[in-house]
């Protein structure tokens, strides 16, 4: 063999060898889905959290727009506010009721906008809606079509509030009163005698539950849902607030009765009565005996809500910032009475029995 032949055999490229691929071992594989399952555990709350976020600033909008509404409203009939409802024949609930959705919602884009995407229930029907001609529900003139929700029945027979067909959102009614004919006592509200129109309440979220809107007049009749009422935060006592409530109808209300301002620490868990809990313990056709304030969902959304004000702007809010007697936004004078100052409750705000804070603007 030459020297050159040499060479060229030398230099060839040998077949590699084939190897067969090594498969992971169950360690590797236990150590992979540990690592999914963490990154799992952190993404999933994070997206949940988003996702509730962008609820809530679909529910910030819904509200700034009633806001905007009820502004538009005010322009449009001498500078005041209209009532939180009314009834049809200015004598008593048997025709139905006029609510203030009804009234507004000529300066709304849809009536969609009084449902809360934080609403478990998509909003709450009318407290009076036809159940149809032939009185079983689901037919084209149920509701305009909306129905009920699980467990709900109309209050009477054949009569169609004038209302949102769902409704996830509530009055103040120190603002939006209770004037349910004629001869109440209560005023509607002009917009001049709100000195702080920015810092005091209008809007509020409507609760999830039923049972808590059934007030006193719950046992009848029966499993109506109450969701034409209004909310306040007006108590006729300094202490053992959670029962003691301010209805804003009747003349001893509006005229000549003491009127102090909530104390967060005396509705909610620890030195009170939690009466957000205790009120959903209500089944329907009873009652419950808690203030109006019940009537809200205040931690609609990451333990706070979102509240629209008298000047049509909303913000969101935990219960307990909104009921800061220092900065009261529910209200510093009963407004649909002779507009007397509402007292100090919390020792934290001054001395009890005596006026809010700031309400000796006007």
């Amino acid at each position: 063999m030459t020297i050159e032949m040499g060479l060229k055999q030398s230099w060839r490229i040998k077949p590699m060898m084939k190897r067969t691929p090594r498969a992971f071992t169950l360690i590797e594989l236990l150590v992979v889905i540990a690592i999914i399952a963490i990154l799992a555990a952190i993404l999933f709350p994070v997206f949940a959290q988003a996702r509730n976020k962008a609820r809530q600033a679909s529910d910030l909008s819904n509200m700034k727009q009633q806001g905007l509404a009820i502004m538009q409203y005010v322009q449009d009939y001498d500078e005041t506010y209209p009532m939180a409802y009314y009834y049809k024949n200015d004598n008593n609930d048997s025709g139905g009721y006029v609510h203030w959705s009804f009234m507004c919602q000529p300066y709304i884009k849809s009536i969609d906008l009084f449902k809360s995407p934080g609403d478990p229930n998509g909003g709450l029907p009318p407290t009076n809606y036809n159940a149809g001609a032939n009185g079983t529900y689901g037919d084209s003139d149920d509701n305009a079509g909306y129905g009920g929700v699980d467990g709900s029945t109309s209050k009477t027979a054949g009569v169609q509030d004038d209302q949102a067909p769902r409704l996830s959102y509530t009055a103040n009614g120190n603002i939006l009163p209770r004037k349910r004919r004629t001869s109440d006592t209560a005023n509607v509200v002009p917009q001049a005698l709100i000195s702080d129109t920015a810092g005091e309440i209008l809007l509020a979220p409507l609760t999830n539950n039923p049972g808590c809107i059934a007030d006193s007049s719950g046992a009848s009749p029966g499993a109506a849902f109450k969701s034409h009422r209004s909310t306040n935060a007006f108590t006729t006592a300094a202490t053992g607030q959670a029962t003691l409530k301010w209805a804003g109808e009747l003349p001893v209300d509006l005229t000549s009765t003491t009127v102090y301002a909530v104390q967060g620490s005396q509705i909610q868990a620890g030195t009170g009565t939690d009466i957000f809990a205790e009120c959903k313990k209500t089944p329907p056709g009873t009652t419950h005996p808690y203030i109006h304030l019940a009537y809200i969902q205040p931690d609609r959304f990451n333990n706070g809500a979102n509240y629209a004000f008298a000047d049509g702007h909303a913000k969101w809010f935990k219960l307990n910032a909104t009921l800061d007697q220092r900065n009261y936004m529910w209200g510093k004078r009963v407004h649909p009475g002779n507009n007397q100052r509402v007292l100090i409750s919390d020792p934290a705000a001054g001395t009890v029995g005596q006026p809010l804070p700031g309400s000796d603007s006007l």
